[in-house]
């Protein structure tokens, strides 16, 4: 794995536009990928060579533990049309112990010890002193609101402008 992306979901991958635009009464939660973002996972997937995606949010350790959870986890960003790859170790604390989200820089900080990326990028809505745990600027904190956005996207995209190219 040279290059990692760290994804939360809720404030990048679904948010109250998402939900609003999508909603049910049948089922009040977030429930639906915001399809740009998607795409936006799959043009990087697309463009750089050996990116991996990991998984930073609460919802990792929320279903059946083991296989299921994994099997859950890949069925859903697949069956939203992500083509991308996940890392091996698909989640941070992967141990599925029960750590509240606010040592969630202190968990990516353990998982780049132990994987060693060449670079990284960690997206989220809520900013829980990355940038500070982790010694560099490479944080992109996206809003619960209105979700990942073009100036968002563009920061990412600067952020991962030293990567290597897929050579077609």
């Amino acid at each position: 794995m040279k290059y990692m992306v760290f994804v939360d979901f809720d404030g990048v991958l679904t948010s109250n536009r998402v939900h609003f635009s999508h909603h049910d009464p049948k089922y009040p939660m977030w429930a639906t990928f915001d399809p740009v973002v998607v795409e936006f996972f799959n043009r990087v997937d697309r463009t750089f060579d050996d990116v991996s995606f990991v998984w930073t949010t609460t919802w990792r350790n929320r279903v059946i533990p083991g296989l299921h959870t994994e099997h859950w986890a890949y069925s859903m960003w697949y069956n939203a049309g992500f083509r991308g790859q996940f890392a091996k170790e698909w989640r941070v604390n992967h141990e599925d112990d029960d750590r509240l989200h606010q040592y969630r820089a202190q968990e990516i900080k353990e998982y780049l010890e132990k994987w060693t990326p060449l670079d990284f990028v960690i997206i989220d809505d809520s900013d829980y002193g990355f940038n500070d745990t982790l010694g560099v600027k490479r944080f992109v904190k996206t809003s619960s609101d209105d979700g990942m956005l073009f100036k968002h996207m563009r920061d990412i995209w600067s952020m991962m402008g030293n990567w290597d190219r897929i050579r077609l």
